[in-house]
């Protein structure tokens, strides 16, 4: 089943900028945490996939009180709430359970930082990456362009017969919905060669046996697949190179995608590699 997203304008700060996870406002600098409590920095509350301005009115220990600037989504006691405060090179994350809501006002309770849960690929495996003009990556950012996923492993699929051989797919469609033409240049493009460790709903972990020149930003195609368990699973996704480094004569890449992979995926994920 294929998906057509289109990637919001707010989402350029989550590839361009370091996202550091915090579980208190005291774990700001000390000149950011004083704007932030003055109210003097807004900052963006994510809800339902949108981005709201917000204030901090009130900070107590781990809870804090935010009053939502402009429209108010429609917000219920104990969902979790994410917050973010921008600056010039890092973006403050933090999360936590809604515990008030009156008229504009939400209390929330900061907590520890989510682990993701990753999955290792035990076998080696080749995959391939291909980095993505950047011009075309930043007209996906702009809205100019679209992403479309397609997969097999939705529900709606699963309901009505058994997968053993999984996948989800990538493209950039342009304007008149085909293919945007560099962007299918990049599929033909072989590649660089890199091992598989982990992957994840929000990225992947990879490493190449010698050392590469790669600079960041750097948006990426990832190509490959593994199998397991009487099962296979192949992908191409669009990601942006988060980490870069070299240790021990590897140079490793940690990818973010584009779009986080459904619940649906990375259950036949973790059939698939036993985890």
């Amino acid at each position: 089943m294929a998906e057509k997203i289109k990637i919001p304008a707010y989402l350029r700060e989550t590839f361009y900028k370091k996202n550091l996870q915090i579980d208190s406002l005291k774990r700001l600098p000390s000149e950011v945490r004083e704007n932030v409590i003055s109210g003097k920095r807004p900052l963006l509350v994510f809800h339902g996939g949108q981005a709201y301005p917000a204030r901090i009115t009130k900070e107590e220990g781990n809870q804090v009180l935010l009053e939502f600037l402009e429209k108010m989504p429609e917000i219920k006691v104990h969902e979790n709430l994410v917050g973010v405060i921008a600056t010039p090179k890092e973006r403050y994350v933090f999360q936590g359970p809604v515990q008030v809501v009156k008229d504009r006002l939400v209390g929330l309770c900061l907590i520890p930082p989510r682990i993701e849960e990753r999955f290792e690929v035990r076998s080696e495996k080749m995959v391939f990456l291909t980095p993505v003009p950047l011009g075309t990556f930043e007209s996906l950012l702009a809205g100019k362009f679209f992403l479309l996923r397609d997969t097999n492993l939705s529900r709606e699929i699963q309901e009505r017969e058994e997968i053993v051989r999984g996948y989800v797919y990538d493209l950039i469609l342009d304007e008149t919905e085909n293919v945007e033409e560099t962007f299918e240049k990049t599929l033909k493009a072989p590649g660089m060669g890199f091992i598989l460790k982990d992957i994840s709903a929000g990225g992947a972990g990879t490493y190449a046996r010698k050392i590469l020149s790669l600079e960041e930003p750097l948006p990426i195609y990832l190509r490959g697949g593994f199998e397991g368990n009487a099962k296979a699973f192949s992908f191409g996704l669009l990601g942006i190179a988060r980490n870069i480094a070299v240790r021990e004569g590897k140079t490793w890449v940690h990818l973010m995608w584009v779009k986080r992979l459904s619940p649906e995926i990375m259950n036949f994920i973790r059939e698939t590699l036993g985890a």
